[in-house]
């Protein structure tokens, strides 16, 4: 409650003392007139060494721009540019250029001769490039306050707002990392004690010194001007009051006359009981660092003896427009106070300027006056009985009826002592001149007019459904034996929507359709449409149907594969119904085409659709079969010599074959001429094996029969070492892939020659150089033949010289 009544101060402070601007304030110090009027207004250039400022005719654009658009958001800091308790306008002093710019503006302020108490108010937000400095070269905001007589700046009012400053509130921009920024603060300037003297308020922006970096600042000066303590005033019937120090200060300190009590700190503060009327307050005030000096400020608790009265109520015509702060309702209205109304006795709801009543209900005014005193007084508001009545709307009605709306049981409320009329239009001009039988739907107007002058006029709603649409579309021609559904609400496009449709086989309407959801008949049929107001149409359908063509479908032969089936053969359908589309599926749900319905490689169910000229299909299933054939492997058989046999009827040849049950063997490849014993075959050559299954589906394929000569080692039976020819004796191979010895012995059984090389020149008839005499000489060979078999010989040869 405390705080509320806080609250209140400070708003009723700000209003009443708008009201006395013009004796307070300097005019326009505010902005209020939208203009830099009475302002001075300056440009320059700041350096590492000075401020040069210079004034200029006229604000300049960019630089020294007033601002009134409440919903202006700045750029860097995104706060609102117009402050909450803003009169409405304020000024932007320089912008985020660079160059090392320096703007400023100053008002000369003529302090009142009889106000050794003065002070002015002022908000401010600063926006700075922080490009990190020394402090002299930072870009800053720079208020103060010039002794004009002796050109001195009043040390207690003059500050300097720096990008590295201490003062608390600075905060980093979201939107650029460099930019740091300050909020709207508000700051008093204790101006007592220069009564009748001229001062020179000044604010200046500049940017860094080097010139590379920015600063501006937003400036709004209060137009109340006065007292640097608030509240000191209370009404007598009050048994606190609420008391607000200047703005801007580190800490407040609060005290009686003599210090011996002290009330409290904060720069607002509620003290019950209320000090004597006539007492004093000290308010000891500590500045930032650097921002102002310490000093004591000093009030008297005064009292008005104000109670604020209103009448207990009020009782008007509803819509009538009231201002409960106006004239009419302050009994005891008076010239220093300001009176606000309130929908809630917390006085949260403020009610601004006249209403309109529609509702009984209690307001409250509160009365205030620019020294802090404050009455609250409550008013009930009411209204004439007529206000109650309301229009019970009569019941929607079927086109062949007329609605009555002078019956009174369409209305309900107090209407005693009142007249009614009736109208076609909102402001009860045009007369109804049938209101005991309204044929036309629509909206009309009933006026009521008490005795007491009251005027209500209610609208009422009159519904006359027109006659039911209702729009046939014939159901299109289907199939037999397709049936029809003629509930589909296609077939209905165009009516009410809110038709209830019911079915009928006679035109009466007395044989109703046992299912209509399927209508298997050629005919006509009836129907009945009831829309919600129970208004009956009536309406006629036809169904017909079209002929459903006829499928004859003979499954193909069976084939062998790779042979295919042409299910597109006309001889498959032999009794089906003449020029017709034939379509060929692989599924009963005819959604997959078959591609190549002319050359079907696979045994499975397929399915024929034909569509006569009328649409009308049908469809049947058609087998193709196609047999497997065997699966041959033939394993070629080891190599043998001419003097053994190889059996082609052996399993191992056909092993891994399979699905056969006859096997073949034949000695062409075009399986004409058999072969007489298979299982007894020793020529070489190719052969062929056929294979056939349960189904007669046969395959062949070829086999390579290695049969080699027997292995043989011959010697001739005599050589002539000492002729040209025949001079060697060495042995001569068939079939024999290693050597393992060839030797030769004389009749004394002496070795002669031995050799294993293959590739020898052979014997010349001599040992150790000397050639051997005429005689019969013994050989013998061993080796291994190309099957990896070992084979030995020996014979006898004759050494003829």
């Amino acid at each position: 409650m405390n705080f509320k009544i806080l609250l209140m101060l400070i708003v009723a402070w700000i209003a009443a003392t708008s009201n006395l601007r013009g004796q307070q304030c300097p005019e326009n110090i505010d902005f209020e007139n939208g203009n830099f009027k009475n302002w001075k207004i300056y440009t320059g250039l700041v350096t590492e060494i000075s401020l040069d400022l210079a004034p200029v005719s006229a604000e300049i654009f960019g630089r020294h721009t007033i601002i009134s658009d409440k919903n202006a958001i700045d750029l860097y800091g995104q706060f609102s540019i117009i402050p909450k308790n803003s009169g409405g306008n304020v000024v932007k002093l320089g912008n985020d250029g660079t160059g090392g710019q320096a703007d400023a503006i100053s008002y000369l302020i003529n302090v009142p001769t009889n106000k050794p108490e003065y002070s002015i108010t002022y908000q401010y937000a600063v926006v700075l490039e922080d490009p990190m400095h020394v402090t002299p070269e930072q870009p800053r905001f720079i208020v103060r306050v010039r002794d004009v007589l002796t050109n001195e700046y009043l040390p207690c009012a003059s500050f300097q707002y720096i990008a590295t400053s201490d003062l608390p509130g600075f905060k980093k921009s979201p939107t650029d990392p460099i930019v740091i920024y300050k909020d709207w603060s508000a700051v008093t300037l204790n101006l007592s004690g220069y009564q009748g003297k001229q001062l020179e308020l000044e604010f200046i922006t500049t940017d860094c010194t080097l010139g590379g970096h920015f600063g501006y600042a937003y400036v709004d000066v209060s137009g109340i001007c006065g007292d640097m303590i608030l509240g000191a005033t209370y009404c007598k019937s009050s048994e606190q009051i609420a008391i607000l120090g200047p703005s801007g200060y580190k800490s407040y300190t609060w005290y009686n006359e003599d210090r011996t009590i002290n009330y409290g700190s904060g720069q607002s503060l509620t003290i019950k009981p209320t000090p004597a009327e006539g007492s004093k307050l000290l308010l000891d005030l500590v500045p930032y660092t650097g921002f102002g000096c310490s000093n004591t400020v000093v009030t008297v608790i005064k009292s008005v003896d104000y109670k604020l009265e209103l009448p207990p109520k009020f009782t008007v015509c509803e819509g009538t427009v009231i201002d409960p702060s106006a004239e009419e309702f302050i009994l005891n209205r008076h010239p220093d106070f300001t009176y606000y109304v309130y929908e809630d006795k917390d006085l949260t709801i403020p009610v601004n300027g006249p209403f309109s009543v529609t509702q009984n209900k209690t307001y409250y005014v509160q009365a205030t006056n620019n020294r802090g005193c404050v009455s609250v007084a409550s008013i009930d508001i009411s209204l004439y009985p007529l206000a109650n009545v309301k229009i019970n709307h009569p019941p929607k009605v079927c086109y062949t009826e007329t609605v009555d709306i002078t019956k009174n049981e369409l209305y309900s409320g107090d209407y005693t002592n009142t007249n009614r009329s009736y109208y076609t239009n909102a402001e009860a001009t045009n007369v109804l001149q049938n209101p005991t039988a309204v044929n036309l739907s629509g909206k009309y107007y009933v006026k009521f007019l008490s005795d007491l002058g009251c005027v209500k006029i209610l609208p009422i709603d009159v519904t006359i459904s027109e006659r039911p649409v209702l729009k046939i579309i014939n159901p299109a021609l289907v199939c037999y034996p397709s049936t029809v559904d003629i509930t589909d609400v296609k077939l209905y496009a165009g009516s009410d929507s809110d038709l209830k449709l019911s079915y009928y086989l006679d035109e009466s309407l007395s044989q109703e359709i046992i299912n209509p959801k399927a209508i298997s008949t050629a005919g006509t049929y009836y129907i009945k449409a009831i829309n919600n107001f129970g208004c009956i149409e009536k309406g006629r359908i036809r169904v017909d149907f079209n002929e459903q063509p006829m499928l004859s479908v003979k499954n193909p032969d069976t084939v062998c594969y790779p042979s295919t089936v042409d299910i597109t053969n006309a001889q498959l359908y032999q009794g089906t119904t003449h020029a017709v589309k034939f379509e060929y599926f692989k599924d009963s749900n005819l959604s997959n085409k078959l591609n190549q319905p002319w050359q079907v490689t696979q045994s499975g169910t397929y399915y024929v659709k034909i569509t006569n000229e009328n649409g009308c299909s049908v469809s049947d299933k058609i087998i193709v079969s196609i047999n497997n054939m065997p699966t041959i492997v033939l394993n070629k058989p080891k190599p043998i010599f001419d003097n053994a046999y190889i059996d082609l009827t052996n399993p191992e040849i056909t092993k891994g074959s399979k699905d056969f049950v006859k096997i073949k063997y034949y000695e062409n490849e075009s399986l004409t001429t058999p072969v007489l014993q298979p299982e007894k075959v020793n020529k070489a050559g190719t052969y062929y094996i056929m294979l056939e299954n349960e189904n007669s589906c046969s395959v062949s394929a070829a086999l390579t029969l290695n049969i080699l000569s027997s292995p043989k080692i011959l010697v001739p039976t005599a050589f002539t070492p000492q002729k040209s020819t025949n001079n060697r004796l060495y042995p001569f191979f068939t079939s024999i892939q290693k050597l393992g010895s060839f030797k030769v012995y004389n009749k004394w059984g002496l070795l002669v020659y031995q050799t294993n090389d293959m590739s020898t020149d052979g014997w010349d008839g001599q040992v150790k150089s000397r050639m051997q005499p005429l005689e019969t000489y013994s050989w013998f060979a061993d080796g291994v033949d190309v099957l990896g078999n070992k084979f030995q010989t020996k014979g006898k040869t004759v050494l003829i010289l």
